[in-house]
């Protein structure tokens, strides 16, 4: 299985492309609303910075907001952030720990795979899966 193969899969059984695509929207609206309801942000991409620099917590301090809808939407971003980036090292854990199992042997993501796709494997490979499935019953 490809390394690229394994992330797709890894990501859809965590859960993970939702909680990613999710964070892109709340980030990007929350950049659009800081814009509009806060005079000391100048631009979009000045939002965009702000927020960047909030999410990732660096707090560069080049710009800073002041209105209290702006403020609200910075804490709640900050949380967001910090809870998607510990999600995402959680993932980039066990995707690296996959890559090694895969290296001696099939990873538990492929043996999932397979499952999945049960109606789609020859016979060759059901075999194969069938032996996986005895050996492990004979180890536990």
């Amino acid at each position: 299985m490809s390394k690229l193969k394994l992330l797709s899969i890894i990501l859809k059984t965590s859960g993970m492309s939702k909680v990613l695509s999710s964070f892109l929207v709340f980030f990007l609206i929350s950049a659009i609303i800081i814009w509009l309801v806060d005079s000391n942000v100048n631009s979009f991409f000045d939002a965009i910075w702000f927020c960047f620099a909030v999410v990732t917590t660096i707090g560069f301090g080049d710009i800073i907001v002041t209105s209290p809808l702006a403020r609200i939407i910075a804490i709640i971003l900050a949380v967001y952030g910090i809870l998607v980036i510990a999600i995402i090292t959680g993932v980039i854990v066990y995707y690296i720990s996959e890559i090694l199992k895969i290296k001696g042997s099939k990873g538990a993501s492929e043996f999932l795979f397979d499952l999945y796709n049960l109606d789609k494997l020859s016979q060759e490979e059901l075999k194969e899966l069938s032996g996986r499935i005895k050996k492990t019953h004979k180890d536990h």
